[in-house]
């Protein structure tokens, strides 16, 4: 009988293995569509933030270019607005007629009447300025910024 015993246990034995192999193929199948899951995860992620890194830097760029391109007609926006002021436009309809708020018309004209600029009245803008600023009126940078914003309008 332990003849029959030692076949039986063989067979049981092979069973065992091929059931174990067929487990471990299965197991090894999908950690294989694990990792090509992952791989297309990293690839990918890293793809669109490349995109996205490229798109900021484009962006950058044409904000940059547009900063340097709206100098001019920011200027000429200034310009108007002292011209308005000459025409003898109050300040409050001038900030009425053009969207800008009182303050950012004060700037404006504050910053035009430094720069140079004839007045109206006949007076040098150099013997306005050194006699001081206007009642209201405030300094600013020379970039036509109010608070470190630009000038809109």
């Amino acid at each position: 009988m332990s003849g029959r015993i030692s076949a039986s246990r063989a067979s049981a034995v092979r069973a065992a293995q091929q059931a174990k192999a067929a487990r471990d193929a299965e197991r090894l199948r999908r950690e294989r569509q694990v990792e090509s899951a992952l791989i297309d995860f990293y690839e990918q992620t890293g793809r669109a933030e490349h995109l996205r890194v490229a798109a900021r830097s484009r962006a950058e760029k044409i904000l940059a270019d547009a900063e340097v391109a709206a100098v001019e007609p920011e200027r000429r926006a200034r310009e108007a607005v002292a011209a308005l002021a000459d025409l003898g436009e109050p300040r409050d309809q001038i900030a009425e007629l053009t969207g800008l708020s009182l303050t950012d018309v004060r700037t404006v004209l504050a910053e035009v009447s430094g720069a140079g600029r004839p007045r109206g009245d006949g007076r040098s803008v150099e013997a306005v300025t050194a006699a001081g600023p206007g009642p209201g009126s405030t300094a600013a940078g020379s970039d036509g910024a109010v608070g470190g914003e630009p000038l809109r309008g």
